[in-house]
């Protein structure tokens, strides 16, 4: 018969040996899955960082080529309003010439009738002496800015202000009311002031109204001609062979790049991103193999000493 006071403290010796064992594995085990994740990490910023580089490389080259195509694009671009300006130049320069003669001619009536000089101007004849549409609005316009002034002053003052200092409503009636008048009466000495000053010699004011239509009907003419210009002038009326074979040669360089770009990120996406995985495991399994060697031979033990165990147990039972 077994002695089961022999064998207990054995059972229990072994039954210690098997958990420690066991607590071996999962240790082993959680360290190789560390090295795992770690690795995982490692492939991620590798990819990360090649990529990285590869997209701001073609980046830079991509963006100086767009630069140089640009600025191709602005030479001739340049190019074709330096000719443009200057046939408009040659279509307009005998009526720019008659303006400048008109505008001379203008400034000796106003120096022989003892003129000041903003007599020829927009305002002037729009307030003084209107005759067009456009310079009675001008006229117009300039009456409601006088009556906007003291509008401005007088309610542009708070009301608790207003009441404040004239408590009684008929006052403050009453100053709005000089308010008014005053600045419509210095408005209006300042009108008579001028058309003393200026209509001395109605007929030299009819005369510089004539020129000034003249000037207007030659700028009318100079924008026509400026036009037209602009809408016949195609690039075949000058030579930019040069500059056009440049920019196309710049065109191929920037599609180049951008096709040399795409396939650079196509070939990591299959290629490359998997030679870095491969690259890395292989790493990886150099540390992970002797722990995984490790944990099959401690299991193995695991399954020696289970079995023991068992085989003692089952002497105890019987």
């Amino acid at each position: 018969m077994v002695d089961e006071k022999a064998l207990n403290p054995e059972l229990e010796e072994l039954k210690k040996q098997i958990n420690v064992l066991k607590g071996k594995v999962t240790t082993l085990e959680s360290e190789k899955k560390k090295i795992e994740n770690e690795a995982e990490e490692i492939i991620g910023k590798a990819i990360y960082e090649k990529k990285t580089g590869l997209e701001r490389s073609y980046g830079e080259v991509l963006k100086e080529a767009e630069q140089r195509l640009k600025a191709k694009e602005k030479e001739k671009a340049d190019e074709r309003k330096k000719n443009l300006d200057r046939v408009v130049n040659e279509n307009t320069k005998e009526t720019k010439e008659n303006n400048t003669y008109l505008k001379n001619h203008i400034k000796n009536i106003l120096k022989e009738n003892k003129l000041p000089a903003f007599v020829n101007s927009d305002i002037y004849m729009g307030i003084w002496y209107p005759a067009t549409i456009a310079e009675k609005a001008i006229g117009f316009f300039a009456a409601v800015a006088v009556l906007a002034i003291p509008t401005i002053i007088a309610f542009g003052v708070s009301k608790e202000n207003l009441i404040k200092a004239f408590p009684i409503a008929i006052f403050r009636y009453i100053i709005i009311a000089l308010i008014y008048l005053g600045v419509i009466f210095i408005a209006g000495l300042i009108w008579l002031a001028v058309e003393k000053l200026t209509k001395k010699n109605v007929s030299a004011l009819n005369d510089i109204k004539e020129l000034r239509k003249n000037i207007s009907d030659n700028v009318k003419k100079i924008k026509k001609i400026t036009e037209d210009t602009n809408k016949e002038m195609t690039d075949d009326k000058f030579d930019y062979t040069k500059l056009d074979r440049e920019i196309e040669s710049c065109k191929l360089e920037v599609e180049n790049y951008r096709k040399r770009k795409e396939d650079a990120l196509n070939h990591f996406e299959s290629v490359t991103v998997e030679e870095i995985k491969e690259k890395t495991k292989k790493e990886i399994e150099k540390k992970t193999k002797p722990i995984e060697n490790e944990i099959d031979t401690v299991k193995s033990e695991i399954d020696r000493l289970q079995k023991e165990h068992d085989e003692l147990k089952l002497s105890l039972a019987e």
